[in-house]
């Protein structure tokens, strides 16, 4: 598995995919059952995979969904692995969404990977749906009658004061959920609008009382997000030390590595490895024979 579940995006899209596919324009959407990821394969795993009942088709869309921080130069990449091992094991090719919450260093998502074999006798394409959250107007989606758009509409386009647009997330979140639902919902829309807007302003709106709620979602969700930076950083720095693509098995090898003690060992490593093959060798050890 690239990455332990992201528990704070698997569970909006758990709960509130067919939010996310309409930001991606595609519905109107009917119900949406959420499938495991498993069954891509079990070390590398989309954030969500999504079987979406379409008002205007008899037949049911497979979606991948990822939802990244940022653009990353590796997500490309990453996204190609989806569709191959999507269609590997079901011979479907899935909708892919590429989510992207916010902006940095004008790095964008790339909405397609074009390869060629040596002899360019051999061709693989593959594209998808990239929705870049700061290039969408909030207008088009108000009034919020959906709480499933809330955590979202922070990061978009809005027109004058943002107050409005987050008190009208917060109240439909406290108008139309209960309970668990609406405790996570509001403290995720915090976290996310916190990408953009002032934290002691977000504090203020959002928090009932005098402490954050306490929700076992976000904080596996702050754990596992930092792995999934650990490793972005890792294979940006091996791009940018060695100036080419990071190799496919050295992607893979980096991304199923979960455990963070390891991934802060490995960057240093990037930097001392006098090349990428040397950097291969430190990345996976031989196994030590099993001795009876």
């Amino acid at each position: 598995m690239r990455f332990q579940y992201d528990k704070g995006g698997k569970w909006l899209i758990e709960h509130h995919a067919d939010a996310i596919l309409k930001l991606a324009g595609i519905g109107p959407v009917v119900s949406c059952k959420v499938l495991p990821g498993e069954l891509v394969q079990s070390r590398q795993l989309p954030d969500g995979m999504v079987e979406a009942r379409l008002a205007n088709r008899s037949d049911p869309v497979l979606c991948l969904i990822e939802i990244n921080t940022y653009s990353y130069s590796a997500t490309a990449n990453e996204l190609l692995d989806d569709v191959l091992l999507t269609y590997l094991n079901r011979r479907i090719v899935p909708e892919v969404i590429a989510l992207t919450l916010s902006t940095k260093d004008n790095i964008r998502i790339s909405p397609d990977v074009r390869l060629t074999s040596p002899l360019g006798h051999t061709r693989l394409e593959a594209g998808w749906r990239v929705v870049n959250l700061w290039e969408l107007n909030a207008s088009d989606f108000l009034p919020i009658t959906d709480p499933g758009f809330a955590p979202w509409l922070p990061l978009t386009k809005i027109d004058g004061p943002p107050e409005s647009v987050l008190q009208q997330c917060k109240d439909v979140i406290e108008a139309k959920t209960s309970g668990g639902e609406r405790d996570n919902l509001l403290n995720v829309t915090e976290i996310l609008a916190g990408l953009r807007f002032d934290k002691v302003m977000l504090r203020a709106l959002f928090r009932r009382g005098a402490h954050m709620i306490e929700s076992p979602v976000l904080q596996e969700w702050f754990a596992e997000r930092d792995i999934k930076t650990r490793q972005t950083i890792i294979l940006e720095s091996l791009e940018t030390r060695f100036g080419n693509p990071v190799p496919p098995d050295v992607s893979a090898a980096v991304r199923v590595i979960a455990d963070e003690n390891r991934l802060k060992q490995l960057l240093p490593l990037v930097y001392s490895s006098a090349s990428l093959d040397a950097f291969r060798q430190v990345l996976t050890p031989p196994q030590t024979p099993a001795t009876n």
